[in-house]
């Protein structure tokens, strides 16, 4: 079975929405969520739910991609806890979203190629949102070619 899974759908499609929803249901998951709450980024800690703003305004070490401002700090926490649940060797492992700040070596990297560098030794399962419009770049960039497979959520038994 192949451990890496991917959740793609285009922005703004309900990819977060759905997962925080799914992984409530789930034994054995940690990682991290990115809502948008009153219009701003969030990042949150499944295990410890912890919330934490990753969106902000102009700060000293804020990282810029298009229009958008993020904390370089929630990032640098966002590494630690996602390598802290890679450790736990958990059933599975979520990180969203891996866009294109990941692509140019920011955001949640290098945690992230750390994890893929070492998915081998992994029991359980890394499932990664990726928006559809980079799912090719990011295949790519992580060298994933056949070592993922699409994740679609299971249908709830009545």
């Amino acid at each position: 079975m192949k451990n890496i899974h991917i959740l793609t759908g285009e922005i703004k499609s309900g990819k977060t929405t759905r997962l925080m929803l799914w992984a409530s249901s789930q034994k054995d998951i940690d990682g991290i969520l990115q809502p948008v709450i009153e219009g701003k980024r969030f990042i949150y800690h499944i295990g410890s739910r912890t919330l934490k703003q990753l969106e902000i305004a102009d700060k000293p070490n804020a990282i810029q991609i298009g229009n958008y401002k993020f904390s370089g700090t929630v990032f640098s926490w966002s590494q630690n806890v996602i390598l802290s649940c890679f450790q736990k060797h958990l059933d599975w492992l979520v990180i969203d979203e891996i866009g294109p700040l990941e692509l140019e070596g920011k955001g949640l990297e290098p945690a992230i190629s750390e994890i893929f560098k070492q998915v081998n030794n992994l029991n359980g399962n890394v499932l990664c949102v990726v928006r559809n419009s980079i799912l090719e770049e990011f295949i790519k960039h992580y060298n994933l070619q056949f070592k993922f497979q699409l994740f679609d959520f299971p249908l709830k038994k009545s």
